[in-house]
């Protein structure tokens, strides 16, 4: 991740520095009449030793002179700068430009104080692109960092929220296909392995990615409510619908877990008999709306019943659809509901 982030602040400066080179050229193809491109006139020797000239002088001035600790030396050091530039062009059009390519940029004998004059204003724009280098870097390398950061505590929250699938579920379920078994139920017990494998595969594999397809999504919650109504038996009622074409969507694995898993856990798992369990998936228009109802015991709190895997989903809502889903989750009496909108 850190080389993918530094090749992409290498692209970015190259890109500055290609602006740079190429700006005198785009200007004159915009605003010159019958301007026609010319290697030898554009990108003569002495254009050249300018531009390298204010590139290096722009890259002074971001990080040498706009890294000094004290506000106040910086200060001054912008200031330097301002003075210091057209004195250093007269340096590099007037002498080194004739030393080297026997050309000048301005008349040979033009006085250095109509040049000094002459770059003032030009300087004051080499100062704003040092400046503007320097704030595009720090924001690229901050902003970066911060998506990095967010990416990788999501990773662990996630890696979190796969390991609080509650442990019971699993050895309850091997414990059902055992009965099966033993009562001699082959095609129920081949239901429940199968269903089982599939689940615990989507749990191990493909939650790696950011992103995965909507339908393998159901299809997991799917498995998991059929696991939890055998495990359940008759004690608890439940109702699971998903209705609508959940092809060609995709969204970040195990989003919608927490709330169905939450219901099993904070529900049906705290009562002996008479709890009851509703979830509703719909899909239309690109918008995916989940609604999951359950009872539990009135004295666990709102907070209990909605559970720690709600507040990390709820990081991960505002991460990948900011401004782009709602979330009410509620607690009224007996009954906690949850209902969940994002437009995809």
């Amino acid at each position: 991740m850190e080389n993918k982030i530094n090749r992409q602040r290498l692209y970015l400066h190259a890109l500055f520095v290609l602006l740079i080179f190429t700006n005198q050229s785009i200007f004159s193809a915009i605003y010159a009449k019958n301007y026609q491109f010319s290697w030898a006139k554009d990108y003569q020797p002495m254009l050249i030793l300018f531009y390298l000239l204010v590139v290096s002088y722009t890259y002074f001035i971001a990080f040498i002179i706009l890294n000094l600790k004290s506000l106040w030396v910086r200060f001054a050091g912008i200031i330097v700068a301002f003075l210091l530039f057209p004195p250093l062009r007269f340096l590099v059009d007037q002498r080194i430009s004739d030393w080297l390519f026997g050309v000048t940029d301005y008349p040979k004998n033009q006085t250095f104080g109509f040049i000094f004059h002459d770059n003032l204003f030009f300087s004051f724009i080499v100062i704003l692109l040092g400046v503007f280098l320097k704030f595009m870097d720090d924001w690229f390398i901050h902003d970066r960092i911060k998506s990095t950061l967010e990416k990788q505590n999501l990773r662990l929250e996630l890696d979190f929220l796969k390991s609080q699938v509650n442990p019971h579920f699993l050895f309850n379920t091997l414990n059902n296909i055992q009965s099966f078994i033993v009562q001699d139920n082959k095609d129920k017990s081949i239901e429940l392995i199968g269903r089982l494998s599939e689940f615990m595969r989507f749990a191990l594999y493909e939650c790696d990615e950011e992103y995965i397809d909507l339908d393998k999504e159901i299809d997991m919650l799917t498995d998991y409510v059929e696991l939890e109504r055998v495990r359940c038996d008759d004690r608890v009622s439940i109702s699971f619908t998903a209705t609508g074409d959940f092809d060609d969507l995709q969204i970040p694995p195990l989003l919608l877990m927490p709330f169905v898993e939450n219901a099993f856990k904070h529900g049906a798992d705290n009562q002996l008999d008479k709890s009851w369990i509703n979830i509703a998936i719909t899909q239309n228009n690109n918008k995916l709306q989940l609604n999951v109802s359950n009872n539990f015991v009135a004295d666990n709190s709102a907070e209990k019943a909605g559970g720690i895997g709600l507040q990390n989903v709820t990081k991960r809502l505002i991460h990948y659809f900011p401004g782009r889903y709602s979330l009410l989750a509620t607690a009224n009496g007996e009954t906690f509901e949850a209902d969940l909108s994002i437009t995809l």
